[in-house]
């Protein structure tokens, strides 16, 4: 009982006084003995106030430990990225150690740019199958290529206040409830939607991963598991239908991107949404108490997760100290920080304090959604599978945009992709 009242500071604090103890405590396991020099560590989230935090907050303990290793921090808009990573990569100058997504993942993986992390993770002591599920998505033939930073699982945000407006008391269960209550629920007069997504012409990612979450519910992908076109599948057009009818109900905004979209959700316009922990984190504070999570309505149970992992590169210039890095972030104290700060579920959710859940119970939620989550990218299609979102959804648009039928678009992209990945 007592764990459960520790504030977050708290937290942060036995944190860093683990961190410590293990500097003076603990000999330096031997791939990290006697290191020293300078890691290159780029990464977008230096410029982000909460992860980057967190990466400084770990760094300094990392550095109570190996006092003679200097972090360099290397800060990347998001926007260019990985188009400038694959440029280092290719020209075999690369950072040390770098963020890696979803769509990057097998590319980096394929063309042999990652230095396998096996050796390091059994010197630290760390079994890799208590990884998260989107650990195993760093694997090529058995080898560990990547550390999972984070998952970021979807769940359901619903607005009390709005679905109360409504009639509605409580959480939709079930595909039919969530859809009778998407229109109950909208409102011209209020300027309240019953669900939102993005839907800007031309914002692929954004279309595609807040969409994800109600294709993936239903059961199905646009590709099967061995990475054979599976757009005919009907549970596909089942989920293709559903968002069909929300658009032409007016139940959702029109054209907006991702950032915007959430923003809808942010500021308490919309009703619910199947989406990632960061909307409690934006709420604003008048809407927060109003939000309450819980798993995705639809039937399949599936939770669609956005993940990042940091890997080592293969010709990166300190990889002895790049692993050392990665493996004290996976040390318990690194990882309840990861959790505390960022109410995001990190590589090993074993360590995540219990004083966490009390201070935000519905955060349970998103972490059991993580132990059942599916990545939103077209399964079985390694290096190729970010290729094809851009085909899916030029055909999602055409079915909003442009009023094609369910039935042949989807056929229309059924052809598409079996052309594009013989």
């Amino acid at each position: 009982m007592q764990a459960k009242k520790l504030s977050r500071r708290q937290v942060l604090r036995s944190g860093a006084a683990l961190g410590t103890a293990a500097a003076f405590g603990f000999p330096a396991p031997t791939y990290a003995q006697g290191i020293s020099g300078e890691i290159a560590f780029a990464t977008n989230e230096w410029t982000l106030p909460h992860s980057g935090k967190v990466l400084r907050m770990i760094t300094q303990n990392f550095n109570k430990k190996f006092p003679n290793v200097k972090v360099n921090e290397i800060a990347i808009p998001f926007a260019g990225f990985h188009d400038q990573i694959l440029t280092q990569l290719a020209a075999g100058a690369p950072p040390d150690m770098f963020r890696i997504d979803d769509p990057q993942l097998a590319l980096y993986m394929e063309r042999g740019h990652l230095t396998p992390l096996d050796d390091a993770l059994k010197e630290a002591g760390i079994n890799r199958d208590d990884f998260v599920p989107a650990g195993v998505d760093a694997r090529l033939n058995g080898q560990t290529m990547g550390i999972v930073y984070q998952t970021n699982a979807r769940a359901m945000f619903s607005n009390r206040q709005i679905l109360g407006a409504a009639g509605i008391s409580d959480a939709p269960k079930t595909a039919a409830e969530f859809e009778a209550a998407i229109a109950k629920s909208t409102s011209r007069e209020k300027g309240w939607f019953g669900y939102s997504f993005a839907s800007k012409p031309g914002d692929v990612v954004g279309t595609f991963i807040t969409l994800m979450p109600i294709v993936l519910g239903f059961g199905s992908h646009f590709t099967t598991p061995d990475g054979k076109p599976n757009a005919t599948d009907p549970k596909v057009a089942e989920a293709m239908n559903l968002i069909k009818r929300m658009w032409d109900g007016n139940h959702v905004p029109r054209g907006l991107d991702g950032p915007s979209s959430l923003k809808l959700c942010t500021d308490g316009k919309v009703a619910m949404t199947i989406n990632g922990s960061f909307v409690m984190g934006a709420a604003q504070p008048e809407v927060k108490p109003n939000l309450i999570v819980s798993p995705s309505p639809l039937p399949s149970g599936i939770a669609v997760r956005a993940s990042s992992w940091y890997g080592v590169a293969a010709k990166g210039k300190n990889p002895a100290a790049a692993k050392a890095w990665l493996m004290h972030m996976l040390s318990p104290e690194s990882q309840a920080i990861i959790a505390d700060v960022e109410r995001i579920v990190p590589a090993l959710p074993k360590h995540i304090p219990e004083a966490v859940y009390a201070d935000t119970p519905w955060f349970r939620t998103i972490v059991a959604g993580a132990a059942k989550s599916v990545s939103y990218v077209p399964p079985g299609l390694g290096q190729k599978g970010f290729a094809q979102v851009k085909t899916i959804a030029d055909q999602i648009e055409s079915v909003l945009y442009r009023g094609t039928p369910v039935q042949t678009a989807m056929a229309a992209l059924q052809k598409e992709l079996e052309t594009n990945l013989k």
